[in-house]
């Protein structure tokens, strides 16, 4: 089953060529220079079994997203049938790194911080999930080398660029390290925007409640366009365009988030100082 995505104002099918089946990146021979200490890599691509598991793992995960949130996704057709991607996600749960993921055939790469990764069954699971650790507190450049890498092997790797979960609905600023990631990358960015997650498990609650949760899978911007920018300048566009998605998905939020980012930029807040982490 895939999680229903209701009619709105977009066109109703998907732009010409991309509607192709994905086809799946062979995964690199050996580790990857580029990744961390201490850490396998057991994800996309690794052997079957984990592709299976993954398939699996999305059905049973759409079926509760259904069940318990109502899930409701639009404009899936943005995200590529091949090739990398970097999705830039804002961050209102915990619950966000599989939400944006059950509603897409593609596998997604993730980042999360290192102390999760401490060994044993937990490490894991989280290597064959195609989740590599990224070091709370300070610029990671080893973690940033993965995720180019990643992306230039072909894989979407997802991002939450606010650097934290959201305290109150709003879209931060961007983290320093996206346009390290983006100017090095070569790939599209697509902006992804969540809504309805922060009411069913805010940062104040133990458990998830049952609320209703929206996704909006936004346009790709090309690399050219963002390889022409500074830094600052990626922070902000990236910042506006997901606001708009917030905008065109009728958040409670959106004013909000408006508002903050013009009193940011009035302040000249335009990023993160430190990439700390793009993890949350």
């Amino acid at each position: 089953m895939n999680a229903p995505v209701s009619a709105t104002s977009e066109p109703p099918t998907p732009p010409a060529g991309n509607a192709a089946s994905h086809e799946s990146v062979p995964a690199p021979t050996a580790a990857s220079a580029s990744a961390p200490r201490g850490y396998t890599y057991r994800g996309e691509g690794s052997w079957w079994v984990q592709g299976f598991l993954w398939k699996i793992g999305r059905v049973f995960f759409q079926f509760i997203a259904v069940l318990m949130f109502h899930i409701r996704t639009f404009n899936r057709w943005n995200i590529p049938s091949t090739g990398g991607a970097l999705l830039v996600t804002n961050h209102q749960s915990f619950l966000d790194p599989w939400l944006i993921g059950i509603a897409i055939k593609r596998q997604i790469h993730y980042m999360a911080r290192d102390t999760l990764f401490q060994g044993g069954i937990t490490q894991w699971m989280m290597e064959s999930t195609n989740t590599f650790p990224i070091r709370r507190g300070r610029a990671d450049s080893t973690a940033v080398r993965e995720a180019i890498a990643r992306l230039n092997r072909g894989y979407l790797v997802n991002i939450f660029p606010e650097a934290t979960r959201t305290s109150d609905g709003t879209i931060g600023p961007i983290a320093a390290g996206v346009a390290i990631i983006v100017h090095r990358s070569k790939a599209p960015v697509i902006p992804i925007v969540i809504d309805g997650a922060f009411e069913a498990w805010p940062r104040n609650q133990k458990f998830p409640s049952c609320r209703p949760i929206r996704i909006l899978y936004g346009s790709p911007i090309d690399h050219a366009e963002l390889a022409a920018l500074t830094a600052d300048e990626i922070a902000v566009r990236i910042r506006q365009e997901m606001v708009n998605l917030q905008v065109r998905l009728n958040s409670p939020y959106a004013a909000a988030s408006q508002q903050r980012m013009l009193q940011d930029l009035q302040a000249g807040k335009r990023r993160l100082v430190v990439a700390n982490e793009l993890v949350g």
